[in-house]
């Protein structure tokens, strides 16, 4: 390798990695490209803190690529379909570091193909399909990538049939801007470490995966800290740190009350202890990190003083409620028997026509016997009147966009920045532990009415990064970053949470079996979960589990952006399948009122009469789409994010009236209830909240999201309707199958006239005591006359009308009204 010329060339970023040999390497980054081979003398590591030279063993192209053709070709070449970017049949080998070639015969037609990398589509190329003509039979085919033509000075795909005369790069041709260093011993992650190449000017080396390797990956359960009487002891996990300083505060504001020196300890790891207890102290860790002194508060804080400005030490046995011992999580047999409730803590209680005292707080949900003007029930009775199993809560632990000792500031909370405390927000007052007591005293609460709780995580990312207490105590270790050193953004947030290295997924794992344990949370709701992984979330699974067997255990399957976890272990839809862990169904929300994207566009139960085969798949429990179980697709189509799902209605219907938009939203509601899944629903759906047309209120204040009690008066007949189809499905399992071997026994499609889904559930199906169970939707604009099966039916279900003992008696043909549900019943 030659040395730059070019003056302004640089070392843009240097880690300190592990590679898969288990060889400890410095992975550089360069701002331009650079030639092999280069004299390892032109290498300079060294530790700064020692002023020591450490020896280099090797230097290579740092660049690997998975790269696969894709194309209407693969199947012929073992792949079990086409356009498969995860099959690795027709994946490219590497000759050398600049050339990638997998040579394949085909038989004589035409074909299309392009090469994708890292199984997903986010990076292709060439953007455009490339045609591919074999004239005769058993052809062989020879396909290159390569990753910096020597002519072109770009990335080129070429194949032996079309490019008979391409010029394939040497592998002393190699040109590259990413190299790693092979060092010949791993040194001390401590010390403050240096890379220089011979015309480069020199650049620290930040530890990252490295970090991975077993002598730092600590197993005990003391992190934080552990108060007794007698004395109080601090673990921090900090193994690039060169010293920590434990700083004590007697009180939450006050100056510096003692600092003490940390010891450094077992699998990097600082500790101290103080022969005292603590008890409503606060404390700071002042962590020395490559010569700079970062000032941070413990990542596993449980207590904190206002904003986190600092930790607290408390005794959490004193923040029980009475009978905290007593109380018991809400769990269910299966999931598919929860009906879940989204709400936002603020929002629920903070509109003045709420009746509640404690607007915007925890304690709204304490409250009994709450009603509104209109003295209609408010609060946790009208939960208990409409049924729900469980309110899933927006972000309720520590987030940093809102400042706490200001009443009027909103936010969601999607900006975590402490993940084992509740959000001071919401407390009665922010200081001491009166957030945590508060917090169980709504659990409890809600326990005492049957009623469980799902908190809504956010441990894929954080608010900030860089000023982060993770970044500030191990700087590069817990986020993923790119070969530059870039915060890679697979969040939308600006960063993503490194969940695969194993003291980040040790972190996530002990705060939720903490939330469990500490605050008898029953269920777990992850945000853009597809980045946590497959590795994470199938530990995080059996944690769980092994603490409460009936807890819920679901998200998002999708990400916010282009992530660095590779495609094949994030945690997208059909990676669920087996885990007892459920997904947010995007195709039924899709398929019942458009797509979410397009304010304007028609679904099923809003007038596009092309849904009907993914309705059907959503009433099957989506065993014949994404999942191996029913329990494993959440099913919805209103949620925080987007269009409430009134607006949505109104939005892609405007020229049909109000009462064609709330038989609009009853079919919507019809159609969760009585398909195979998880039903779940944003709260307010049940008397036709509006945001105003809003479709991303995180910030929008309370005007926009607030609860309008007042539609519970005004829209009675919908709440009843709302509240009569969640009993219906609670007292009839038929709509609650539980596995796939039942739901193909049990459930069958109906014929029907143009643009309607029917179907049969029995004989008694899932033990039902109803024989035969007849579901019909009608989206249309007008009534369906359909024809009955054989023998009298009980109408039960019909426009606003819901009565298990039954309605009527009908036989024949059954007049169906436009845009509704009808359900009737045969035998008992």
């Amino acid at each position: 390798m030659k040395t730059s010329d070019d003056p302004m060339a640089s070392i843009t970023s240097a880690f300190l990695d592990m590679n898969t040999d288990g060889e400890t390497i410095v992975l550089a980054s360069l701002s331009a490209g650079v030639t092999l081979p280069y004299a390892k003398q032109d290498i300079a590591v060294t530790d700064v803190t020692t002023g020591q030279r450490i020896g280099v063993a090797a230097m290579k192209n740092a660049h690997t690529y998975h790269a696969i053709v894709v194309g209407d070709l693969q199947h012929i070449l073992g792949a079990p379909n086409d356009w498969n970017t995860d099959d690795d049949h027709t994946r490219l080998h590497e000759i050398h570091p600049n050339l990638y070639q997998y040579t394949a015969s085909l038989p004589a037609g035409t074909y299309h193909y392009k090469v994708a990398f890292n199984n997903g589509w986010s990076d292709v190329i060439p953007p455009e399909n490339i045609t591919l003509t074999i004239a005769a039979d058993n052809t062989p085919v020879t396909f290159s990538y390569v990753p910096d033509s020597p002519v072109t000075r770009q990335a080129e795909v070429y194949d032996s049939i079309n490019n008979p005369d391409a010029i394939l790069p040497k592998a002393a041709d190699t040109t590259t801007a990413l190299i790693a260093i092979t060092l010949e011993a791993s040194p001390d992650v401590s010390h403050t470490l240096e890379l220089q190449l011979s015309g480069y000017a020199a650049i620290p080396i930040v530890p990252r995966t490295i970090l991975n390797a077993e002598r730092f990956i600590y197993q005990g359960n003391d992190l934080g800290y552990t108060l007794t009487p007698q004395s109080t002891a601090f673990r921090l996990w900090a193994p690039t740190a060169a010293d920590v300083q434990l700083l004590l505060f007697e009180s939450e504001t006050g100056g510096l009350t003692r600092q003490l020196a940390m010891q450094r300890a077992e699998k990097g790891t600082w500790y101290a202890s103080v022969d005292l207890a603590l008890e409503n102290w606060y404390y700071l860790y002042l962590v020395t990190v490559q010569g700079e002194n970062r000032t941070a508060v413990d990542p596993y804080a449980r207590a904190l003083a206002v904003n986190a400005a600092r930790a607290m030490i408390v005794d959490l046995a004193k923040t029980n409620p009475a009978s905290w011992e007593g109380d018991r999580s809400v769990t269910l047999a299966n999931p598919v028997d929860a009906i879940i409730y989204e709400l936002h803590v603020r929002d629920f209680s903070i509109n003045p026509n709420s009746g509640m005292r404690h607007k915007g707080k925890f304690l709204a949900f304490t409250e009994r016997n709450t009603s509104s003007p209109d003295q209609m029930s408010t609060g946790v009775e009208s939960l208990r009147e409409l049924g729900i199993s469980h309110v899933q809560v927006l972000p309720a632990f520590e987030f940093a966009t809102v400042d706490e000792r200001r009443p009027d500031e909103y936010n969601w909370g999607y900006d975590p920045s402490n993940y084992n405390v509740p959000e001071g927000a919401y407390a009665t007052t922010p200081h001491g532990a009166t957030r945590i007591s508060e917090f169980k005293q709504m659990i409890q609460s809600l326990h005492q009415v049957g009623i469980g709780i799902v908190m809504d995580v956010v441990y894929n990312h954080t608010f900030a990064t860089g000023s982060s207490d993770f970044d500030k105590i191990v700087p590069g270790y817990y986020y993923r970053t790119d070969n530059s050193g870039h915060y890679t953004n697979g969040s939308g947030c600006g960063n993503e949470i490194a969940s695969e290295r194993p003291m980040v997924q040790k972190f996530i794992r002990d705060s939720l079996i903490y939330w469990v344990r500490e605050y008898h949370v029953d269920g777990f709701r992850f945000d853009l979960m597809a980045l946590l992984g497959v590795d994470t979330m199938s530990k995080i699974e059996q944690d769980l589990h092994a603490l409460n067997p009936g807890l819920l255990i679901y998200g998002e399957p999708w990400v916010g952006g282009a992530s660095a976890l590779p495609a094949r272990q994030l945690f997208t839809k059909g990676q669920q399948r087996g885990k007892r862990i459920g997904v947010f169904n995007d195709h039924i929300r899709n398929a019942l009122i458009g797509n979410v994207f397009a304010h304007d566009m028609k679904g099923f139960a809003t007038g596009d009469s092309e849904q009907v085969d993914e309705i059907r798949s959503a009433v099957s429990g989506s065993i014949h789409d994404f999942t191996d179980t029913p329990a494993e697709t959440i099913n919805y189509a209103s949620s925080h994010d987007n269009l409430t799902l009134w607006d949505k209605i109104m939005a892609s219907s405007e020229q049909a009236s109000e009462a064609e938009h709330i038989l609009m939203d009853k079919l919507v509601l019809a159609v969760l209830m009585t398909s195979q899944g998880v039903p779940f629903f944003q709260g307010g759906d049940e008397f036709l909240r509006s945001k105003g047309g809003n479709d991303n209120s995180y910030n929008a204040g309370d005007a926009v999201n607030q609860f309008d009690w007042s539609h519970k008066a005004k829209y009675k007949d919908v709440f009843e309707y709302y509240a009569g189809l969640i009993r219906l499905r609670r007292n009839h399992p038929a709509f609650r199958m539980s596995t796939a071997q039942d739901i193909n026994a049990h459930l069958t499609f109906l014929d029907g006239p143009a643009n309607t889904v029917a179907f049969q559930l029995g004989p008694h199906a899932n033990q039902d005591s109803w024989q035969q169970i007849l579901v019909i939707y009608n989206p249309n604009s007008t009534s369906a006359s359909f024809a009955l099966p054989e023998g009298s039916w009980t109408l039960v279900v019909s426009v606003d009308r819901i009565s298990e003992q039954g309605l009527e008696q009908v036989s024949g043909t059954l007049e169906v009204p436009a845009i509704t549900c009808v359900i009737l019943h045969q035998g008992e």
